[in-house]
């Protein structure tokens, strides 16, 4: 089942803990990236390991968009909406 379609309800995810610009994320073996949110990152004994999730799926502005500036430097950022976990619980898969 594609991750999109259970936005809204409670899930349980596995895959790989990383840590991104953004904050911790959980990076699906489909390639979904998914933001474990108040997690700035993963602790040590967590980040890169496989792991199992649990929390609300939900759907949210968390990185702000990419700027231009009057050089045409472009900041960081991305379009868009990021799928989030709330209430997260984690473990170490088995």
């Amino acid at each position: 089942m594609k991750v999109e379609k259970q936005i809204g309800q409670k899930v349980n995810l596995n895959g790989t803990a990383k840590d991104a610009k953004g904050g911790a994320v959980l990076l699906t073996p489909e390639g979904n990236v998914i933001f474990i949110k108040g997690l700035e990152f993963w602790p040590s004994e967590f980040l890169d390991k496989k792991i199992s999730v649990s929390g609300l799926l939900k759907e949210e502005k968390l990185i702000p968009d990419p700027l231009i500036d009057e050089d045409a430097v472009i900041s960081t950022g991305a379009y868009g909406n990021q799928l989030i976990l709330e209430n997260a619980e984690y473990y170490l898969s088995q």
